[in-house]
């Protein structure tokens, strides 16, 4: 399985809507069965595929060593994607017992993971904008990062300290850049070449040519609890990320090719 953590150091920028429609269109168009994890307290992901953010089977009590994930997973009602859902508990869940005495606790979701790794081919995992323990848990757990940005002056400014953290998690835990997303794009915006130049200062070569452009459906989608490709298949938005999931399959493929070669030639020494 390979873990994706969808990140932004600020909100707004799509990052729950691209966590959600690219799990469901490897899931609908690729036949690759797809784990979405809800990590943040204000369950965006959660309802977006239908379900309450009053669901207690979430992350929490499998952190808190009471459930197994298993327990907790859902079906989405789409073939090939499960869900894990969130609720408010795991606002500060870092504070509560047993995770408040253990100096390993952000590795848990790592763990969790491991244990359904063989079920699944890829698992998305949304968290706040933010750098709380949250944040960190979910980049310990996964292989890639996701960065989701929108052509704005402070979701650029916020790609610094993104990097900055990328360099600081991989001095323990490698994790790479699988691309960068530009929501809300519109062709015409006066200053897109300066945003696209900061956004290559802090993650060179990193942006995806296919960008998300401002569409209506989105929001009705998320209202109906379910992907643009199920409520307005014919939507500028549907399109824009069905393309953005075959670009994301060809990177991927190309990370995990380059890491086998690797593995090999180390394996030759």
């Amino acid at each position: 399985m390979i873990s994706v953590v969808a990140s932004s150091f600020k909100g707004g920028t799509g990052k729950t809507s691209a966590c959600l429609h690219i799990a469901s269109a490897l899931s609908l168009f690729h036949k690759k069965k797809c784990l979405s994890v809800d990590f943040d307290p204000q369950a965006n992901l959660t309802s977006s595929l239908g379900f309450s953010t009053d669901e207690l089977d979430t992350m929490v009590p499998v952190l808190q060593d009471e459930k197994s994930i298993r327990d907790v997973i859902k079906r989405s009602g789409i073939d090939y994607l499960d869900v894990i859902c969130a609720n408010t508990y795991l606002d500060q869940i870092e504070a509560t017992a047993p995770l408040v005495s253990d100096p390993y606790a952000h590795e848990r979701l790592r763990d969790a993971l491991k244990d359904i790794a063989d079920d699944y081919d890829f698992c998305f995992i949304d968290i706040p904008p933010s750098l709380n323990w949250l944040c960190r848990s979910a980049f310990y757990a996964s292989d890639y990062s996701l960065i989701c940005a929108i052509p704005e002056p402070f979701s650029v400014l916020a790609m610094q300290r993104l990097q900055k953290y990328h360099d600081a998690i991989n001095k323990n835990h490698q994790i790479d850049v699988v691309g960068v997303l530009l929501s809300f794009w519109d062709e015409r915006g006066s200053i897109n070449d300066a945003l696209v130049k900061g956004i290559e200062m802090a993650f060179e070569g990193k942006i995806f040519e296919s960008k998300v452009r401002r569409d209506k459906a989105i929001p009705k989608a998320v209202l109906d609890g379910q992907p643009v490709f199920i409520t307005e298949k014919g939507s500028r938005a549907s399109e824009d990320y069905q393309r953005l999931a075959d670009e994301f399959m060809t990177r991927i493929e190309r990370f995990e090719a380059t890491a086998k070669r690797g593995e090999y030639v180390e394996s030759k020494r």
